[in-house]
């Protein structure tokens, strides 16, 4: 006789920007072991991976954690924790002018995608416009993983999803990533910067937390944008 299977309840998450409903299932043990060694080796890079494989997972498949948007791809996850272990979680905070720490718990559903005014999309180069995407986690984490400026260019070109010059339109899907790669890099600097600002400008996942520090009475405020704020 076989061993008995675990019915599992399933609940929705809105998948960003387009907002999408997709149904979940709630962590399992070995999802939680993901995230705890993710958590223990305290690099960035294995905290995106387990998150892409654990979104995948979750999702039955639906939903391709590794070609999330990195903001999409963390707002999905805190929705994920919320419903499979708690919403609440403990954090500790440090003082910036004497060091105190200061205990707080933090709502997960406080954090919110934040737009930046300067965000523009698609971007006009001199009569050339350009249509761009978000990178995904996976392409973002393996520009982490590099420290050249050879990468940058790289992922701007993969970002590059139609380029329109006067009535000709290019996919990008119809063109090799070296050909784009060669195209970017033969741009004017200004004009490059604009696609440049396009990463830099991305929306962000965050939260800001304001304290009064009970030892010195130091206003403090600490944005938490990171993985290592809010991960396990």
């Amino acid at each position: 006789m076989g061993l008995p299977q675990v019915s599992l309840p399933l609940f929705e998450i809105e998948i960003p920007p387009k907002g999408d409903k997709i149904d979940f299932r709630p962590f399992l043990v070995k999802e939680e072991k993901l995230l705890i060694m993710a958590s223990e080796s305290g690099e960035v890079q294995d905290m995106m991976k387990a998150t892409q494989q654990i979104v995948t997972n979750c999702s039955m498949g639906k939903v391709d954690g590794s070609k999330l948007p990195l903001f999409a791809l963390q707002k999905v996850f805190m929705d994920l924790r919320s419903a499979s272990i708690s919403n609440i979680i403990d954090l500790n905070l440090v003082c910036g002018n004497c060091g105190t720490i200061h205990e707080h718990q933090l709502d997960l559903q406080d954090l919110k995608i934040t737009y930046d005014e300067k965000h523009v999309n698609p971007i006009d180069m001199a009569g050339i416009i350009i249509n761009m995407k978000y990178p995904d986690a996976k392409t973002l984490s393996e520009m982490f993983e590099s420290d050249t400026i050879e990468d940058l260019y790289s992922v701007v070109a993969k970002c590059i999803e139609v380029i329109y010059d006067g009535d000709e339109q290019i996919n990008a899907e119809d063109v090799t990533h070296q050909e784009l790669l060669e195209w970017v890099e033969e741009l004017p600097a200004q004009q490059f910067a604009g696609l440049r600002e396009f990463l830099e400008t991305m929306p962000v996942l965050e939260h800001s937390i304001d304290f009064t520090c009970g030892n010195c009475s130091t206003e403090n405020t600490m944005t938490m944008n990171g993985y290592q704020n809010f991960f396990v």
